[in-house]
């Protein structure tokens, strides 16, 4: 009885010695953590409902810099904040909430003044403009080239370091630009121009988690860290508990943090150059999680995400095949049998737990309209809903695809298996036989612009309004009815069938107020849920970020890292230098432990194997291509190419997604020829082999917290071979790539964090380290990982 006491007590002195913040570690503004907000130089708003769940209980916000000015709005909704040139790199927001104060960290934006110049090479424009990344891709959203008397065209952008893929638009002709060499294949028989914007990378501090016991952490720092911010949760922590030095930081763990299952510290540095890379260190029980036996599927950085679209992936119940069978719709266009029986089945035999992923993104399975609709000319066919995104309910599951009931038994199943369901969930627009455009047509947005011509498919120029299709209307949320049923639509689908989040469709078309009206109510219907919501947008790394916040949603897909990486390991464009740009700016864009979405393809793309393989050519019209012939794949290389994409994605910070078939390397062109049915049979032996190492990469991260939490070390880097380290605290993993049709004797120095590390090989290559040296022997299109 006495021991028994003991252990009882001893819990209870450990935390008595560690110091507390004082403060209540399960308050209700204390579970999702506050996300860095990128503040521009003039007038920033902030909404206090991303952070703060009842803004009426906020007392003030203030902060200690004196170049940050802040107002608070009456109502307590909108903080306006006022930055002058001369605000520190990084500052702490604090919110004072009756008495306590939760933190919201904030860093200056890095955007630098770049004159652009565009030589016409002997022809004269009347009217020269830029369309790109940086003004997502609207010509009118930066102001016109004007012609100097250099004979050049010039404009000033604002623009933070990294790369920007962009075309001119010359006297509306749009087209890369005749000047740069430096272009990628834009899928639609185009190419898109790339301009790089040089940073001071190189002179910001650097962050890596150390050493840790049960009460303290340490940090190695380099290149000088001036000023340190450690958060627990949304605490920061005082300067009490942090002790620095010139190449180390160590800090306590609040005593409060013993108090909670799961909980985070994070931490970044600043000088005179600009802020650091941050670190995320998850912690059990207040202890550093090194082991990932600790992890859970609720822990958003160790998810391996696989999307199919439902139709397209097993057809487990013949019964409910309802193909269209029409003179008027292509079979390629028409259902093809896929329901949520055949995905339960391969739920229930193991394959996706084989294969090592753990969150399922299910394609939207609202019920669709029963006749075809769309029109593509060249092949004089329309196309059936066997896609999902042409809702004519809010509330049903599609019959040709299963029922409600059967949607309940596959997540429940899914979560028996520790595996997350996410749904496909489509806000933007509803299909015009849905009651809600039927007897409300006020609802949606006009179909006809005020000089009356359709607005229809002007992605860029009418963002947040443009119809898809003409029998698509886009929804008003300017009006808030419509944001409340909308997002009343999305909370019946997460508590009616307990899904785990959403992917959600078209999110740049949707106003931010739906965004910021859903993730409030999952916040209040959910107390102790945390569900995963990424977005889809196309656009610049500053439009997909805005939607990146604590209130609105966890991650978009980074289809700027993918489409330079796509091209890349095809061998049809790009080097891995430029894919290392592209990446360095997208962690520099959305943080080193984000939670965006790195896609190996999805159902809007040509699949990669057709462009490895030589199918599919540089610069060619790929749904042309997909239609016009069989796309097959006639250089078997392509399997060992897309190896090495597979390792690149399942090796980076982020979230790594397997569209459905990529694991064997299925071919195609893009829609629909992109959206195959899947083989589970059959297999050759190049696509047993691309499985097994998918499978065996997936196992490796999900295995090893490293790949999920570790800093990204870039350590040799050329145009065809990458060599980049994660390290956390004790544990490192080294990823060597080899992208070219020659073996490879690659040599690395290792920095001295490194020294006395033994490793072991993932695909067995030859490697020899001495000292810090390491030297690996790659085939040709080979990757290796030593952990």
């Amino acid at each position: 009885m006495h021991k028994i006491y003991l252990l009882l007590i001893v819990p209870f002195l450990f935390m008595a010695c560690q110091p507390a913040l004082n403060t209540p570690p399960a308050a209700v503004d204390n579970q999702k953590l506050n996300s860095l907000m990128t503040l521009e130089v003039g007038d920033n708003q902030l909404y206090l409902q991303d952070f703060i769940q009842h803004v009426r209980a906020v007392d003030s916000v203030t902060s200690t810099s004196e170049f940050l000015k802040i107002q608070l709005s009456d109502d307590k909704q909108i903080v306006q904040l006022d930055v002058l040139p001369a605000m520190e790199h990084f500052v702490d927001l604090k919110i004072w909430v009756k008495g306590v104060v939760f933190s919201v960290p904030c860093r200056k934006s890095d955007k630098t003044a770049y004159v652009f110049t565009f030589h016409p090479q002997g022809k004269r424009y009347n009217r020269v403009q830029i369309a790109g990344q940086m003004n997502d891709w609207t010509p009118g959203n930066s102001p016109d080239l004007q012609l100097k008397e250099s004979g050049l065209y010039e404009v000033t952008l604002n623009l933070s370091p990294g790369t920007y893929l962009y075309q001119m638009n010359l006297d509306g002709e749009q087209n890369h630009d005749d000047n740069n060499p430096v272009k990628v294949d834009n899928g639609y028989g185009k190419y898109n121009s790339v301009l790089q914007i040089e940073g001071v990378q190189e002179f910001l501090p650097v962050l890596l988690a150390k050493n840790s016991d049960n009460r303290k952490i340490t940090v190695q720092v380099f290149n000088n860290a001036e000023k340190v911010f450690v958060y627990w949760q949304n605490y920061r922590l005082p300067d009490h508990f942090i002790r620095q030095g010139e190449e180390e930081i160590t800090f306590d763990v609040p005593a409060e943090a013993y108090e909670m299952q799961r909980s985070f510290i994070r931490v970044w540095a600043a000088n005179g150059y600009g802020v650091s890379n941050d670190l995320l260190i998850p912690l059990q029980n207040g202890k550093v999680l090194q082991d990932a036996k600790y992890l859970n599927r609720q822990d958003k950085h160790a998810q391996i995400m696989y999307f199919m679209l439902v139709d397209r992936f097993k057809n487990g119940n013949p019964d409910n095949d309802k193909p269209m069978n029409r003179p008027d719709v292509h079979p390629k266009a028409d259902y093809h049998g896929g329901d949520l029986d055949g995905l339960l089945q391969k739920i229930e035999d193991g394959y996706f737990s084989k294969l090592g992923v753990n969150t399922l993104w299910i394609s939207p399975l609202n019920q669709n309209p029963e006749e075809p609709y769309g029109f593509y000319a060249p092949m004089n066919t329309k196309f059936s809903g066997y896609h999902g995104y042409w809702p004519v309910s809010s509330s049903k599951v599609d019959y040709r695809f299963g029922s409600n009931d059967l949607l309940k038994k596959l997540v429940r199943d899914a979560h028996k298996k520790n595996m997350n369901v996410l749904l496909d969930y489509v806000a933007n627009h509803v299909h015009e036989l849905h009651p809600l455009y039927q007897q409300h047509p006020e609802f949606a947005t006009n179909l006809y612009l005020p000089d009356g011509t359709m607005n229809v498919e002007k992605w860029d120029e009418q963002r947040l309004t443009t119809w898809f299709d003409t029998f698509m209307p886009s929804l008003d949320f300017s009006n808030p009815k419509v944001v409340d049923m909308m997002t009343d639509s999305a909370i019946y689908w997460l508590r009616e069938f307990n899904l785990d989040g959403f992917r959600h469709d078209a999110c740049k078309h949707v106003d931010e107020t739906f965004w910021r009206m859903l993730t409030l109510k999952i916040k209040q219907n959910f107390p102790g849920k945390n569900p995963y919501q990424i977005g889809e947008t196309y656009g610049s790394p500053r439009l997909i970020a805005s939607y990146l916040t604590s209130g609105m949603l966890d991650g978009q897909f980074d289809f700027n890292v993918y489409d330079i990486a796509n091209t890349t390991f095809a061998g049809v464009g790009g080097d891995l230098t430029r894919v290392w740009e592209v990446l360095q700016s997208s962690l520099q864009t959305y943080g080193h432990h984000n939670l965006m979405g790195y896609i190996s393809g999805n159902h809007d793309k040509a699949r990669f194997m057709g462009y490895a393989s030589g199918d599919i050519k540089y610069g060619e019209d790929a749904k042309a291509a997909g239609w016009s012939r069989e796309i097959g794949i006639t250089d078997s290389t392509a399997y060992d190419k897309f190896a090495l994409f597979h390792t690149f994605n399942l090796t980076i910070p982020g979230v790594p997604v397997l569209y459905y078939g990529d694991e064997i390397g299925m071919t195609g062109g893009n829609d629909p020829d992109s959206r195959r049915m899947m083989r589970f049979e059959g297999w050759n032996n190049r696509e047993k082999t691309l499985w097994n190492k998918v499978s065996t990469l997936s196992h490796l991260r999900a295995n090893n917290p490293v790949f999920m939490y570790g800093s990204f070390i870039n350590l040799k880097n050329t145009p065809d071979t990458w060599v980049y380290a994660r390290k956390y605290f004790a544990d490192k993993a080294i990823v060597l790539i080899n992208n070219s049709a020659k073996s490879k004797r690659i040599e690395v120095v290792l920095p001295d964090y490194f020294d006395k590390t033994a490793f072991k090989t993932v695909f067995n290559s030859n490697f020899k380290l001495t000292g810090n040296k390491l030297i690996v022997e790659l085939p040709a299109y080979a990757a290796e990982v030593l952990i």
